[in-house]
């Protein structure tokens, strides 16, 4: 397996993506002028040439209008359907009492229901077919408490992944696996979830490679929903998962996947990434034949992502780490 690179001292208190970013800076001889610490704001200097850059991926080469239609899930729908993209049907909705009247509508259906405008996975539910009005509600409230607008949608069956796209290639794919641990027939939930977060390379706030499993009501109702309690002893070899949403924010492991993913998918993801106008940008896409051919029945773009991290790639918690610093100061002009 290819070693990881060292980080630099010093910038402990960044986040780990700008961390990246420095330490491939170091690496070519650039300067590094930290604007702004708390902002992970940072100015890259060498000789006449100079880059802002914001979070290790918002830069000058993608414009606000660009930034606004990805952060908008409306409209990255929008700008992914006008140019022939799969993405899951549904609707979308301004008022808690609209969505209220589909409740029938997608009585029968799984589906997920999102605010508009939230990163990290935040407020996203995942409803099954049958599910009373009452915990529909509950969903709807959460979404809204976090958006004015927010979409439901058909639930896609399959791993979810996420498409570094840099330029005009993706860089690297990772499968992103919700917050999960493995029974081992007699430890509870409680333990194994702190065992697992015993992980050096788990911290939390984006400083560390992956981040804590977490012991929050949202964990509590998952179990509930499994039959289970952070207390419950699950049989050897049994994963257990605490999240709906596979972001590795709320503690989901991130698998790279780069070398097995079909390349229609990679085009795919570079056209989606065309299509709102981004240089830099994670696409996700759900598929449960991600080496195939792909096929509309079993496939669908997710999200486009404005401000994609870049340690679950460099970082994964298995597979082959991908150095992708490099890339975002090529793009830049830096030598």
């Amino acid at each position: 397996m290819t070693e990881t690179k060292p980080l630099p001292s010093g910038f402990e208190d960044l986040e780990i993506s700008t961390q990246i970013i420095i330490r491939d800076a170091l690496a070519r001889g650039i300067k590094i002028e930290i604007v702004d610490r708390k902002e992970n704001f940072l100015r890259l200097i060498q000789g006449n040439h100079s880059e802002f850059v914001k979070e290790a991926s918002k830069t000058r080469l993608d414009s606000l209008i660009t930034y606004l239609v990805m952060e908008n899930k409306i409209a990255s729908k929008l700008v992914l359907n006008d140019n022939g993209i799969r993405v899951p049907v549904g609707r979308n909705y301004s008022s808690f009492d609209d969505a209220i009247k589909d409740y029938t509508f997608f009585l029968d259906k799984k589906k997920v229901i999102k605010p508009v405008t939230t990163n990290f996975g935040l407020g996203i539910g995942i409803s099954e077919p049958g599910d009373s009005l009452e915990k529909y509600e509950s969903f709807l409230k959460v979404a809204f408490s976090l958006s004015n607008s927010i979409i439901i949608e058909e639930f896609i069956e399959g791993p979810e992944y996420r498409f570094l796209v840099l330029g005009d290639e993706v860089v690297a794919v990772c499968n992103r696996v919700p917050a999960n641990v493995v029974g081992d027939g007699k430890s509870s939930v409680r333990d194994l979830i702190q065992k697992k977060n015993e992980d050096p390379r788990r911290g939390e706030g984006h400083k560390t490679a992956l981040e804590k499993i977490q012991m929050t009501e949202v964990e509590l109702q998952i179990l509930k929903d499994q039959g289970l309690n952070f207390d419950s002893i699950s049989e050897l070899g049994k994963q257990i998962f605490l999240r709906k949403n596979s972001n590795i924010s709320t503690g989901g492991d991130s698998l790279d996947v780069t070398d097995m993913v079909h390349p229609d998918f990679k085009s795919i993801a570079v056209s989606s990434a065309k299509a709102a106008g981004a240089v830099i940008c994670g696409i996700d896409i759900i598929s449960s034949e991600i080496a195939l051919k792909p096929n509309p029945k079993t496939y669908g773009v997710l999200e486009i992502n404005f401000n994609p991290v870049l340690y679950i790639h460099e970082f994964p918690y298995s597979g082959k780490p991908r150095f992708v610093g490099d890339k975002i100061l090529d793009l830049l002009g830096f030598k």
